[in-house]
């Protein structure tokens, strides 16, 4: 202390000043402000708990979320009389229920069944070209849907004809190569001249057709008045669509195509199925209030077949120009897509007709305005 009042005045600032950084160094070390690494490990445990204490929570509540979920079968084709394993491959978060609810959607015979456990039996009665097989996750209702092809058995099929020669015309083919040769052999019959003046004539009778049914009284929407005895249309938005499910049938051909190869543009042969079936009669899902083309669009993209529409205002509705990458005029200047349900062509907009249960909605090609499909509402 004596040596301390000894000091000069200048001395004693000095060392005080001293001090005092001294006493701010250490309070700033012993801190957490230069001591980022630390802050980090803390926060990244923290995190790490959390996420153990989710992982708890869900173990003891019991809920999960599933995000992805595809059905595999151990083959692809099957003999009528056999079986096929059905398996369930999920991907989700949490502590979910893996189990899934197996069904047969598409028609069948009643000696073909599926199993809790996935395996179908395909019965020996069964004389589908194929069946649809639907799963149903326990968790959380998601579904997949997987096709698979029927075979006859072995011993019960007819004996193959012999191969045709390539200058053989080929009546109705049994596989890709016979169609890409019928294909050839039909549009070698038809000059580019004749083909031309088709063409021609086909636009000036499509023509002819849109402006007589231009004709007569109509709604808003340019439609004719609907039947006596058929459902009037209905509004997109209109309708608020139920929770509960109902079931109806959809199907989707091209078959036509087969019967007019000479105007199928070759472009397209690899996408036009062989027998002209996309999707054979198949039972599935809807909630009440919602549209034929809402069911399209569902069935498609979960069986993952191709379709494109676009809305036309006009008609307050959706115009389907494509599925299976078939679209309108792949066919002849006629061509494109139609839907009836239970039998009848409505005369409006898929997006304006209300599915009722057990409807049964066929989605099919016309390469002729219709009339190769039932339909002589455009021509008379």
């Amino acid at each position: 202390m004596k040596a301390f009042q000894n000091l000069t005045k200048k001395q004693k600032t000095l060392g005080l000043v001293a001090l005092g950084i001294l006493l701010i160094f250490a309070f700033i070390y012993n801190s957490n402000f230069l001591r980022p690494d630390d802050r980090t490990a803390d926060a990244e445990k923290v995190s790490q708990l959390k996420e153990e204490e989710n992982k708890d929570l869900n173990s003891l509540t019991g809920k999960g979320k599933i995000k992805d979920f595809i059905i595999l079968a151990d083959k692809e084709e099957v003999e009528v009389g056999g079986q096929v394993q059905f398996t369930a491959q999920m991907e989700g978060e949490g502590d979910y229920d893996p189990s899934v609810l197996w069904e047969v959607t598409s028609p069948h015979k009643e000696d073909t069944v599926i199993s809790e456990d996935g395996l179908l039996q395909v019965g020996a009665s069964e004389d589908a070209q194929g069946l649809t097989i639907r799963g149903t996750a326990k968790e959380d209702q998601t579904r997949a849907y997987k096709d698979i092809k029927l075979l006859p058995k072995k011993d019960q099929a007819s004996p193959s004809p012999e191969k045709p020669q390539a200058s053989q015309p080929i009546a109705t083919p049994k596989n890709k190569a016979e169609l890409k040769q019928k294909a050839v052999q039909e549009q070698a019959k038809v000059s580019p001249e004749e083909r031309a003046k088709k063409d021609q004539a086909d636009k000036k009778l499509k023509q002819e057709a849109i402006a007589q049914s231009s004709k007569g009284k109509k709604d808003k929407y340019l439609t004719d008045p609907t039947p006596a005895g058929k459902p009037k249309p209905v509004e997109p938005g209109t309708v608020e669509k139920e929770d509960r499910l109902e079931t109806c049938s959809l199907s989707i051909r091209c078959d036509t195509i087969l019967q007019n190869m000479d105007l199928f543009d070759m472009d397209k042969i690899d996408v036009l199925p062989v027998d002209g079936v996309i999707l054979p009669p198949t039972q599935v899902s809807f909630h009440p209030g919602e549209s034929v083309f809402d069911v399209l669009g569902r069935e498609t993209k979960a069986r993952k077949i191709h379709m494109e529409a676009n809305f036309t205002p006009a008609y307050n509705s959706a115009y389907v120009m494509g599925i299976h990458n078939l679209y309108e005029f792949d066919c002849g200047e006629l061509s494109g897509w139609m839907y009836k349900v239970n039998g009848w062509f409505p005369n409006y907009g898929c997006s304006r007709y209300q599915v009722k249960p057990g409807d049964q909605i066929e989605w099919v090609y016309t390469c002729d305005l219709g009339r190769d499909v039932g339909d002589n509402s455009m021509v008379k």
